[in-house]
């Protein structure tokens, strides 16, 4: 089992390679308008909907990458409270509990948003807001598979 895990991490660890390429195209896209608005005075009418994409790309596989490292926000005011076995306890609730079922909720959400993305497009460049949408759903799978591989793994 663990070596099945152990293949399926290397796979889902690409969502913190894209998110990581999403940020830095989305800093490149952004000083190239600025270059081109202040330098040139032309700004570059469809860097707003390339900028619109990569962010909500970085968000959602940034927030994944997060969850498979344990650095996901965490309110810690009752866990230092309490002894040490128990906070054990309660940080395992938080991490599998409401993690695992956001990410159910959000992935149910993302599924039926992806309905209606594929009747409307970008005005600029036509690119359907399915490939925009499609990262809600996507980065709610990788979630799930993180939390699961965590029950299963006793990480």
């Amino acid at each position: 089992m663990k070596t099945v895990f152990s293949w399926l991490d290397r796979i889902m660890r690409l969502d913190e390679v894209v998110a990581t390429a999403a940020m830095f195209a989305l800093f490149l896209v952004a000083i190239s308008n600025i270059f081109m608005r202040y330098l040139f005075n032309a700004p570059l009418a469809w860097t707003e909907e390339v900028l619109q994409l990569l962010l909500v790309w970085a968000t959602f596989l940034g927030a994944s990458a997060l969850v498979r490292r344990k650095e996901h926000v965490f309110i810690s005011f009752l866990t230092d409270k309490l002894p040490p076995g128990l906070a054990r306890w309660n940080e395992w609730i938080f991490s599998l509990g409401v993690i695992l079922i956001s990410a159910l909720v959000m992935l149910y959400w993302g599924i039926q948003l992806l309905g209606f993305s594929g009747f409307r497009s970008t005005p600029m460049l036509q690119i359907p807001y399915y490939w925009i949408h499609v990262a809600i759903p996507v980065s709610a799978v990788v979630m799930i598979y993180h939390c699961v591989a965590r029950i299963v793994l006793r990480r």
